[in-house]
């Protein structure tokens, strides 16, 4: 939410019924501007926070720095528990965010999610780089528990993905790790693949082909402006992946992307699967 149109059609209603509202921890500085105060201005809002709020972004009638989990385990403290949301509303709100971001028959960035969500197993830890797959991928995948879906959610830093997802493979050597990135925020880090290999992690790297800065690319144009600085050519990631070390692996359908992903569980090296969904793949997604 708040970086999804698509999304802010669920979850600002949902958020206008609220009579408490939490921030655990929450960074707005991506958001749009519709989450400029979003809440009702009657509404107890209580943020935890590690730093003070400089962004002026939203109001908060309780504002707590310091730690944050420390935070809500003390507002927790002695209460009762009892329903959240009694009358549905926050399970219907799921239901219809599944049904928005449903992925189709067609080949292109929710397919190719889908179906790394379906073949790989649910402990699977994801991190994601910045861009548009991020903000599509975000709605998509489903995490059993916390900390498996990894990512730079405030300084929305391109090339973190892939040193993300070294690090939460050496920290749990056991559970499956992906890696979502972009073209360009790959070729930002290609030295990376060499200590991808030196450390030998048999990690998942999905990079989404498009030859596009396509965040910027989709804003531009919204705004009328000309193309300027964002299509580049592109990269033969499998032979890279090959010069690394790895394995690499070009899918262009969900069935190729299985056979891929079935072959990368199985390696005891990286994989680098190219998914070629081609320019504006992410109109319309979210």
């Amino acid at each position: 939410a708040g970086l999804s149109p698509k999304a802010d059609t669920v979850v600002l209603p949902l958020l206008q019924r609220s009579d408490c509202i939490v921030l655990a921890g929450y960074d707005p500085i991506e958001m749009r501007v519709g989450w400029r105060n979003p809440w009702p201005a009657d509404a107890p809002v209580i943020e935890f926070s590690a730093v003070a709020a400089t962004h002026g972004m939203h109001a908060a009638r309780h504002s707590f720095v310091g730690n944050v989990a420390a935070g809500l385990a003390a507002l927790g403290s002695g209460l009762e528990q009892h329903p959240v949301w009694p009358d549905g509303l926050a399970a219907a709100a799921r239901a219809a965010l599944r049904a928005k971001f449903a992925a189709g028959g067609d080949w292109g960035p929710a397919q190719a999610f889908a179906t790394v969500r379906a073949v790989l197993p649910a402990d699977t830890i994801a991190t994601a780089d910045s861009g548009a797959h991020r903000i599509l991928l975000s709605q998509m995948w489903s995490c059993p528990a916390p900390r498996t879906l990894l990512q730079s959610s405030g300084l929305c830093t391109m090339g973190c993905a892939l040193p993300l997802g070294m690090g939460a493979k050496l920290a749990a050597p056991e559970r499956p790790v992906v890696v979502f990135v972009g073209d360009a925020g790959l070729e930002m880090v290609l030295g990376e693949l060499a200590t991808l290999r030196d450390l030998g992690l048999p990690l998942i790297v999905v990079v989404l082909v498009d030859r596009s800065l396509a965040l910027i690319e989709m804003k531009q144009r919204r705004s009328g402006l000309a193309n300027r600085g964002v299509d580049f050519e592109g990269t033969d990631f499998s032979a890279v992946a090959a010069a690394f070390g790895g394995v690499g692996a070009v899918a262009d359908s969900a069935a190729t992307l299985t056979e891929a992903l079935d072959g990368a569980l199985h390696r005891n090296k990286f994989t680098l699967i190219s998914c070629v969904i081609g320019r504006r793949a992410y109109d319309g997604t979210f």
